[in-house]
């Protein structure tokens, strides 16, 4: 159980940009926004990273990345949960810990991945993610603890009620899960939503509710866990 690896989320079509470059290739400084997202996972810990991706953008990606990944395709994207379906095979005969996080989050870096793995072993978690505190959040997923602080479940901002919008801490859609107990909770989802989608955030529910450890470990620096969905964040 010692073995992590690491899974990208990059199949999203990025329709906000505005661009006809899929958005992990967007530049950031002088690296290319899945370039930062590669280079904060590879460190000893991590055996192997696989980059879910479109079909699509395949040939354009993998100029980019070459080698460094294993690359897996979503064709017909249907959500983050859909996303880590997909990664099944790759995952079949692995008994460890994956790490995943959202190919648009160019500011994470080596030594939260670090901290985040030694968290989650240290507590033998089931499932931890990483949270931040924001004083004005964007438009992500709420933390909701219980009165001794213990995550009772993450609240998506679009089904969040006026109370729980005013909480400042959210979920960076970061995490690492022991994988068996990930694709044994994936099973457990469904699409009865207003996207018809697969949300990875129902795994935690999940898993929750089957008295599973689940933790959350929270980041200092909010900013290192922005991601990026508009043109104005990518200049800002």
């Amino acid at each position: 159980m010692n073995r992590t690896r690491a899974l990208i989320l990059a199949a999203g079509k990025g329709k906000k940009m505005q661009s006809e470059i899929p958005k992990v290739l967007l530049k950031v400084a002088d690296k290319t926004i899945v370039e930062h997202v590669i280079n904060a996972l590879q460190i000893p810990e991590i055996e192997a990273i696989g980059l879910v991706i479109n079909p699509d953008n395949f040939f354009e990606i993998k100029d980019v990345t070459q080698n460094s990944v294993n690359y897996i395709f979503q064709e017909n994207p249907k959500g983050t949960g859909h996303a880590v379906m997909c990664a099944k095979e790759w995952l079949a005969d692995f008994d460890g810990n994956v790490i995943i996080v959202v190919g648009d989050a160019p500011f994470i870096t080596q030594h939260i991945m670090s901290e985040l793995i030694k968290e989650h072993k240290s507590s033998n978690n089931v499932c931890t993610l990483l949270s931040a505190i924001w004083q004005n959040p964007p438009a992500y997923g709420r933390i909701i603890r219980d009165s001794k602080g213990k995550l009772v479940k993450i609240v998506e901002q679009r089904d969040a009620t006026a109370a729980q919008r005013l909480i400042k801490e959210v979920s960076t859609m970061h995490y690492i899960f022991k994988s068996r107990d990930l694709f044994q909770a994936l099973s457990q989802i469904n699409n009865y939503n207003a996207q018809g989608e697969y949300y990875l955030p129902d795994v935690v529910g999940v898993m929750i509710a089957e008295n599973k450890n689940v933790a959350v470990l929270r980041v200092d620096d909010h900013n290192l866990t922005r991601s990026i969905n508009t043109l104005e964040e990518l200049n800002e």
